[in-house]
């Protein structure tokens, strides 16, 4: 799974760095050879997932959806996720 990282900092915070592994480790036990990018904006993190294949939105979506709910953390998902063939979603900081 390629993973690229926009505006980050040189060093960043533990949990940080944790949470994003346990995500990547998710989303890779259902397609191993999607992408996805994050970026660091002033107050929130923005993910794009782009999926090897169409049929993999769905079983990427909930998986993502289970690991986020275990933490109690809101989501803001994008509405054109099947049209687009991504998975996009922000998290507050």
């Amino acid at each position: 799974m390629e993973v690229s990282r926009k505006n980050f900092p040189a060093v960043m915070l533990d949990n940080d760095e944790i949470f994003f592994a346990h995500l990547i480790a998710v989303i890779e036990r259902v397609d191993e050879l999607c992408s996805m990018e994050i970026t660091k904006k002033k107050e929130k993190y923005h993910f794009r997932i782009a999926p090897s294949m169409a049929i993999y939105i769905e079983p990427i979506l909930y998986e993502v959806l289970a690991f986020i709910n275990m933490f109690g953390i809101r989501l803001d998902l994008s509405k054109s996720m099947k049209l687009s063939s991504t998975v996009t979603f922000d998290i507050e900081l």
